[in-house]
């Protein structure tokens, strides 16, 4: 989890009884470290919310939920042959104020801003940046919009899932949520779970449900213990956080489970995260087929 007061401007630290002295002290020593003109940062904050705040604004969308620690549309590991068009953990997500000027080079304060695929801004009212207080993080409504503005739907509700999930956000505040994001994207929103424990099971659930599929979520059954999914009343879907176990115990127990849900009539399917992101086609195939 980020700190929450990590960064300062000159008229911030000069409110709080510093001098103009004081403040070049505190840069030579190291305390604090310059991110742009009148800009300073402690140390430990989140590399990419610096970059943002260099640029000029806040860090929103999947920037800021990184930092504050939901979930994350991930990257295939390296060297796999997954191919994606759009690498989501590398794009810089900043919230801007329409009226800025003078926006900087999120790596070089020195080198002045060039439109690049891999910064997207969101232009915002300055109103809209209010209680972003020191960790010049959009406030978790205002990243969410960004989120479902720029991820595909599915993986913007797995961020707000994780939202719900963390207790960032209330299922009462989802109607506002909603009335911020194009009428299309309102049921997704509403939609919202904050019981799902993994981005995984969020999207799995939506693809299902929006091909006509009954999807429970967090199903306890006698004799096997708690479910990620249950489709249909009868097919058993776990979604395993990493792609391989290395927890022997682990293994063991879930084909336990596994055992017992068969003797009850039940089909378990299990994916990872990398078959439900990168691997869909198949992930589909396999529950239409296990559902025949």
């Amino acid at each position: 989890m980020l700190a929450v007061t990590v960064f300062w401007t000159t008229a911030e630290l000069l409110e709080r009884g510093r001098s103009p002295r004081q403040i070049r002290r505190a840069v030579e020593q190291h305390v604090v470290s310059t991110v742009r003109k009148g800009h300073f940062v402690m140390p430990g904050a989140d590399s990419d919310v610096v970059r943002a705040v260099r640029l000029g604004g806040v860090a929103t969308s999947t920037t800021a939920s990184r930092a504050l620690g939901l979930w994350p549309p991930p990257d295939p590991p390296a060297g796999s042959r997954a191919v994606r068009r759009r690498r989501e953990p590398d794009r810089l997500h900043v919230a801007v104020p329409r009226n800025a000027a003078r926006l900087r080079d999120p790596d070089d304060a020195a080198a002045p801003f060039r439109p690049t695929p891999r910064v997207v801004l969101h232009w915002v009212d300055e109103s809209e940046l209010v209680g972003t207080g020191r960790s010049r993080i959009a406030s978790v409504p205002l990243l969410l919009k960004h989120a479902f503005q720029s991820l595909p739907p599915e993986h913007a509700l797995a961020v707000l899932d994780s939202a719900l999930h963390l207790r960032f956000m209330r299922t009462d505040e989802l109607p506002m949520l909603a009335g911020s994001v194009p009428d299309r994207l309102r049921r997704v929103v509403m939609s919202a779970d904050g019981r799902a424990d993994s981005g995984t099971e969020t999207i799995v659930r939506h693809r299902l449900r929006a091909r006509g599929l009954r999807v429970e979520i967090i199903v306890g059954l006698r004799g096997v213990g708690t479910v990620d999914l249950l489709v249909e009343g009868r097919l058993i879907i776990e979604c395993d956080g990493r792609e391989f176990h290395d927890d022997d115990e682990a293994f063991e127990r879930d084909r336990t489970r596994d055992l017992h849900a068969a003797r009850q009539r039940y089909r378990t399917l299990r994916f990872t995260w990398f078959m439900v992101l990168f691997e869909w086609h198949l992930v589909e195939e396999a529950i239409f087929a296990a559902l025949r």
